[in-house]
């Protein structure tokens, strides 16, 4: 089961680049927000062009010592070896600030992967975004038919690899002003897990030999509603709890 930050600190805000950056191709305006972020990150990275060249040079050397003495330890030539200096910042400037003004929209705000800005919590401090806050009832079917959806196919297991909920949060999330972004994607997280736990609980309890991973009857999660499980849900001030089910005569 994901854990309760997962599907912040791992989903939206870890640089995984399935969708990928792109540089952007406006017209540069020096006073703007984005220009002055990406700004600061080039000079930041380049402080001093000889510096940056002496540094890679030394870096490239230490590598090519390290080659030559892996050879040596392996009993391979090495004296065919070229490794040339090969510059890593030969782009002109505007090229590099095109690329980091790629990372922020307009306002300056750092845009993640799937393109939603407002989504960044460096130096926030967790209770900041930690918050239940109101999410609307589409987003919340959408989670739920994702959630139900994965469940049945991975037998109740968590798979990174075929669940769809980083699609459900980006949609949500462009959905809502930015704002309310960090806070809303952290309740819809709560809902998730209370979808997940009601199915959990309804699978055991028509057969409490049944484990995570195993075949079950599908129809004992089809035929919970998303109604059921929020008429169960105790909100808190930044979690959810979920009261316990009223028994029902599944039985496999």
């Amino acid at each position: 089961m994901y854990s309760q930050k997962e599907f912040i600190l791992k989903e939206d805000y870890v640089m995984s680049m399935t969708v990928g950056y792109k540089p952007y191709t406006g017209a540069i305006n020096t006073n703007s927000a984005r220009y002055k972020r990406a700004k600061a990150m080039y000079d930041e990275g380049h402080p001093n062009e000889e510096e940056t060249k002496s540094a890679a040079e030394a870096k490239a050397e230490q590598d090519l010592q390290n080659l030559k003495m892996l050879k040596l330890m392996l009993g391979q030539k090495y004296d065919d070896l070229d490794l040339k200096f090969k510059n890593p910042f030969e782009a002109d400037e505007e090229t590099f600030i095109r690329n980091y003004m790629g990372l922020f929209d307009e306002d300056g705000d750092f845009v993640n992967p799937y393109g939603v800005a407002g989504m960044d919590i460096t130096g926030k401090d967790p209770s900041e975004f930690h918050k239940i806050i109101d999410v609307p009832e589409t987003a919340r079917q959408d989670m739920f038919d994702e959630t139900m959806r994965h469940f049945i196919q991975e037998n109740g297991v968590a798979n990174g690899d075929t669940t769809k909920r980083t699609e459900v949060f980006t949609r949500y999330q462009l959905s809502v002003s930015k704002p309310d972004r960090l806070s809303g994607t952290w309740t819809l997280g709560q809902y998730e897990r209370m979808y997940t736990k009601a199915f959990y609980e309804a699978v055991k309890e028509a057969n409490p030999n049944w484990q995570l991973g195993q075949p079950f009857d599908t129809s004992i999660v089809r035929n919970i509603t998303r109604e059921d499980v929020e008429n169960r849900i105790v909100k808190g001030s930044s979690e959810f709890a979920l009261k316990p089910r009223p028994s029902l005569d599944i039985k496999v």
